[in-house]
């Protein structure tokens, strides 16, 4: 298939996906003033210190405060923004490529960018910050503009006072600035140490040793001072000690199934690299996997986790080389999109959903072997 018909396809699925984000963002943030999703954004340091997170929602209180306009509003209005530019860069960025059928396997990819249309209420989360982050130093890096080491360091710093789960996804950012700059191998990895992993790992300490909890006994009353009553109080009553592994043992099969998608989406990957002739660096797989090794005990959102790390991937991978496809490979990418149409990967909890009759039958499947196995240590 040629090109220019490839970008106006793949063009037309990011326009779709920026319409999907608008619109569940205005629905989560304006209608329905959801803890989870408004909530998370108004994380302050107003209400009681300097906490996790609470970077965005310090300077949209003093908005507030200033201009009298709805917090709502604000935040709507502000990834209104976020998401228009990100989209516009995204679309720019794969309009310069020379793309084939197999990058639109990547856009639809139910654990990547695909999850917009799969599970909508990954919109108006704070990772959107990550992704525009990162898309820019990309586009940055191809258009030969040069960026300032501290610069980054205020990236990264800015990101992680925005979620501290940027800090997890670091190796992205080390590993295209290792690729993309001159100078020696040692001369750039002491450059990693200095301006990349010694300022995000002390602010990660400062956070963690000095910052308060993320809702204070005045933070609702905060908000309601400030003109909102949240519907649902959501990581307003999240409890910082509660027993991650409880939540594990409850859910086993269903986080056991994220597996699958991680497996799927990393076969998508390899089919793409296969067929591209494009390597990955395994160092810098393994070091991103490492680093996500504490996220994922940490934190109940693997689905989440997931759709960062294939979307930033997607990213990266998308300025490597992409060749002319034969008929059959044509084909192949054509089967490997409609099999990625089957599958669904939800928020949390859920890691794999397909059609009935096969969740039924994985299930079955998982227990016997499950018992099987217990009968032999019992």
């Amino acid at each position: 298939m040629k090109t220019k018909v490839i970008n106006y396809i793949i063009s037309l699925i990011l326009v779709v996906y920026y319409y999907i984000s608008i619109t569940t963002t205005y629905s989560l943030i304006v209608i329905n003033k959801g803890g989870w999703y408004l909530g998370e954004w108004l994380i302050n340091y107003q209400d009681g210190g300097f906490k996790r997170r609470g970077f965005f929602g310090s300077l949209f209180i003093f908005i507030n405060e200033v201009t009298k306009i709805n917090l709502e509003n604000i935040i709507f209005s502000f990834l209104f923004l976020v998401y228009t530019l990100f989209f516009y860069l995204l679309i720019k960025l794969f309009w310069k490529e020379k793309n084939n059928l197999l990058v639109i396997a990547l856009i639809l990819l139910p654990a990547g960018f695909g999850m917009m249309v799969k599970e909508p209420s990954i919109a108006s989360k704070k990772e959107i910050i990550f992704f525009l982050f990162y898309l820019i130093y990309i586009l940055c890096i191809r258009s030969k503009i040069i960026i300032r080491d501290f610069v980054i360091s205020l990236f990264i710093i800015v990101a992680i006072l925005t979620h501290e789960a940027a800090f997890f996804y670091l190796p992205f950012v080390s590993f295209t600035y290792f690729l993309n700059n001159k100078g020696s191998s040692l001369d750039k990895i002491k450059k990693v140490f200095i301006y990349q992993l010694l300022p995000s790992t002390i602010i990660m300490a400062f956070l963690f040793k000095f910052g308060i909890n993320i809702s204070t006994g005045n933070s609702v009353l905060f908000l309601k001072n400030h003109g909102l009553v949240l519907q649902e109080l959501g990581i307003y009553e999240y409890d910082p000690n509660y027993n991650v592994l409880d939540i594990y043992k409850a859910s086993i099969y269903s986080y056991q199934t994220y597996i699958i998608s991680i497996f799927l989406g990393a076969f998508t990957f390899y089919i793409y690299c296969k067929l591209n002739a494009v390597k990955i660096n395994l160092l810098f797989l393994s070091l991103q996997t490492i680093f996500l090794i504490p996220l994922f005990y940490l934190a109940v959102d693997w689905g989440r986790w997931v759709n960062i790390f294939f979307s930033l991937l997607t990213i990266f991978i998308v300025t490597e080389q992409k060749l002319v496809l034969t008929r059959k490979q044509e084909i192949i990418t054509v089967i490997l999109i409609l099999f990625n149409s089957s599958w669904t990967m939800l928020l949390k909890t859920t890691g794999f959903i397909t059609f009935p009759f096969l969740d039924d039958f994985l299930k079955q499947v998982y227990y016997f072997v499950y018992f099987k196995i217990q009968k032999i240590f019992i």
